[in-house]
């Protein structure tokens, strides 16, 4: 089985990639997915990361309430690290269980969809690397429309992460997603059957 690193900057369109190989026959492990099973109310996540920042993150069903928690994270570097090292081993320990169950069903090609791959040191974990970009531009205004944000918000996130640029000259395979989605579906089309 080849295990593939799926990565990318916040709102390069890693999902959608991840779907789109999906749907062409990989099969694909989401550590966001995974993260936000982890911190459902009763998960060892959950328990974890309430007791490292208290209620006040929770909303009136006493679910984690995200957008707060991104707030705290997004302006406390330190906080934003206790958190990964919350979560991290929990997510590592479930994505070996997964990598194992579809190796042992005979999946040809495996995608981890991880964020900070590269931020992690995780590259050397996989058979090959590819990295989902876009221009910046189209990066600012993606995330702006997707989580409601102010264009110094927005930057601020981005700024969290390793730049593009670097990432990309780190990658086996990048896949450009500045253009619409049915080009996005062509590239990944045509790059998935020469993989």
């Amino acid at each position: 089985m080849k295990w593939i690193g799926l990565t990318g900057g916040i709102a390069t369109g890693k999902s959608t990639v991840a779907r789109l190989v999906e749907s062409l026959g990989a099969s694909v492990i989401d550590a966001d997915k995974i993260s936000h099973q982890l911190t459902r109310i009763g998960q060892s996540g959950y328990k974890q990361v309430v007791s490292y920042f208290g209620t006040s993150i929770l909303n009136d069903s006493q679910e984690i309430d995200r957008k707060v928690l991104a707030q705290i994270i997004f302006s406390d570097v330190q906080k934003k690290n206790n958190l990964e090292k919350i979560l991290h081993p929990l997510i590592q320990d479930e994505v070996l269980r997964l990598k194992i169950e579809y190796k042992n069903n005979q999946a040809r090609f495996c995608f981890y969809d991880v964020p900070l791959l590269f931020e992690k040191k995780m590259e050397n974990n996989f058979d090959s690397v590819v990295t989902v970009w876009c221009d910046e531009k189209t990066q600012i205004s993606r995330l702006r429309t997707r989580n409601n944000l102010t264009v110094p918000e927005a930057l601020a996130r981005i700024e969290t992460q390793i730049p593009l640029a670097d990432k990309i000259l780190k990658s086996q395979y990048c896949i450009d997603n500045s253009g619409p989605e049915e080009s996005l579906i062509q590239i990944v089309s045509n790059w998935f059957e020469n993989l």
